[in-house]
């Protein structure tokens, strides 16, 4: 065993990484070590360990483990971000009371007791993992906040989501926005270079947000407040009437009455969300230091995710989805995943458009059934997985892409992803696997990320009766 190895972890991980140049970083720091002729064996933890470092340099964009690393969310200037929107903290704390304000719905079609109960929290909360926990998020018209249902005679009314909903958490390493990538222009980016301006800027539909040249979160939270029926714009929203979110928009914008709030408000919630980074994930600790973060097994569950397993092929960079700047190739796959109305209980239509994913949106009969590649942290907060919601396990998703037969029947062989091949993988690199994944990495504080309360004393996410019950909201909000 070289020197290398023996004394691997020693003092590997007891830096974090950033901040003083003169730090090291934590597989770095073992070449600075000096030679002791009394060095203990290395554990099997620290071998695989120094195996995972050679198999993450070999895979990551960057060249390095350190290109996974997710930064700190105070740390803007590391965050992805849109020029034209670029992160403050003022912003960050505006957005992140917005995306949760229940008081801005009251723009609903519906009964107008169901006036101010959603948020966009209804349908990518924090302890979701920022998805749903559904397989069709509910806004206006759902009761209850773990397991919404519709309100009664609100099942034609309600606002009902015809795809599973995305985390939100990670999103600032996705260039473009929803399954099918139609929101975000080319900012900093190549995915929608091309792409028919007659399907990409359609005026009069959510995707003329896209107009206005912002990156794909800010433009999706542009749509998202028009189309889940939100009150942001109008002289009598709680966002121009309401004296704290007055003064906070004064400090994000320099005034308290932004020309075009609808504007305003959708970018200090894109700024928010860019700051929602699972930075707290046992395999970031492990990556910044903590050489005892991972168990064996989850370490060799990583290696399998990033060598044997192939995973890191679809699911690479920081948020294990895309890495900024791929191409459409690199974002969109085609895997068979079954479409949302496999399901008995699926409430309203699947369109074909829906259905087809990214084709859906180009046209490019080469893109059919094709669907955005997801960051994957904190997978075990929910039992939802793929855009149809056709799983319902880490490991049912793992088993399939193992067998790499194809669940949806519409879908052509020659459609599929040539990474879409069978794994040959024993049972105990897929336990490890799993493992890795629903463990290694889950950070289990993304409620660090959710207000106490909101400037209208509502019930923080959803403020309907059911769901101040469940949440334990007392009359002046959590």
């Amino acid at each position: 065993m070289n020197t290398k190895v023996l004394l691997l972890l020693s003092s590997i991980f007891l830096t974090a990484c950033g901040g003083d140049e003169s730090s090291t970083t934590p597989l770095e720091s073992v070449a600075n070590t000096p030679s002791t002729p009394t060095v203990a064996e290395p554990t099997d933890l620290e071998i695989a360990l120094e195996d995972l470092q050679d198999i993450m340099n070999a895979t990551s964009p960057t060249g390095s483990y350190e290109g996974y690393i997710l930064p700190e969310s105070d740390d803007f200037l590391n965050i992805p971000q849109d020029p034209n929107n670029p992160i403050t903290a003022e912003k960050v704390a505006l957005g992140k009371l917005i995306y949760h304000e229940t008081g801005i719905t009251s723009d609903g079609l519906g009964k107008t007791d169901m006036d101010n109960t959603w948020s966009c929290a209804s349908c990518h909360n924090g302890q979701n993992g920022f998805k749903s926990g559904i397989r069709q998020g509910i806004g206006e018209g759902g009761v209850g906040f773990n397991h919404r249902t519709f309100a009664e005679g609100m099942e034609e009314l309600a606002d009902i989501q015809p795809v599973t909903s995305p985390t939100v958490l990670n999103t600032a390493y996705q260039e473009v926005m929803l399954w099918n990538g139609q929101f975000g222009n080319v900012v900093g980016g190549i995915v929608n270079v091309g792409i028919d301006p007659e399907r990409h800027f359609t005026e009069g539909t959510p995707k003329g947000e896209n107009l206005r040249g912002f990156a794909g979160l800010e433009t999706q939270a542009l749509a998202g407040l028009v189309v889940h029926r939100m009150n942001a714009a109008e002289p009598d929203s709680i966002l121009s009437t309401n004296e704290k979110y007055q003064m906070m928009f004064e400090a994000a914008y320099g005034t308290s009455q932004p020309n075009d709030m609808l504007e305003a408000a959708a970018l200090a919630i894109a700024a928010y969300e860019r700051t929602i980074l699972a930075n707290q994930a046992p395999f970031q600790k492990m990556l910044r230091g903590d050489a005892n973060a991972l168990s064996l097994e989850e370490v060799e569950g990583a290696k399998v995710f990033f060598g044997k397993g192939g995973c890191a092929g679809c699911h690479n960079g920081p948020a294990l989805s895309s890495p900024v700047g791929s191409l459409a190739s690199e974002v969109f796959m085609t895997l068979g995943f079954n479409d949302l109305d496999m399901w008995e209980d699926t409430v309203g239509e699947v369109n074909q458009a829906t259905k087809e994913g990214r084709a859906g949106f180009t046209g490019d009969e080469m893109e059919k059934y094709a669907f955005k590649v997801p960051p994957l942290y904190n997978l075990k907060d929910t039992n939802v997985f793929g855009h149809g919601g056709s799983f319902t396990s880490v490991a049912d998703v793992v088993r399939y892409k193992i067998m790499a037969v194809a669940e949806h029947s519409e879908v052509e062989s020659t459609n599929l992803d040539h990474r879409f091949v069978p794994l040959d993988l024993t049972d105990e690199e897929v336990s490890n696997l799993v493992i890795f994944l629903e463990d290694g990495l889950h950070d289990p504080d993304l409620m660090r990320y959710v207000p106490e309360e909101l400037p209208s004393g509502n019930c923080v996410t959803n403020n309907d009766e059911q769901s101040r019950e469940e949440l334990g909201c007392t009359d002046n909000g959590q």
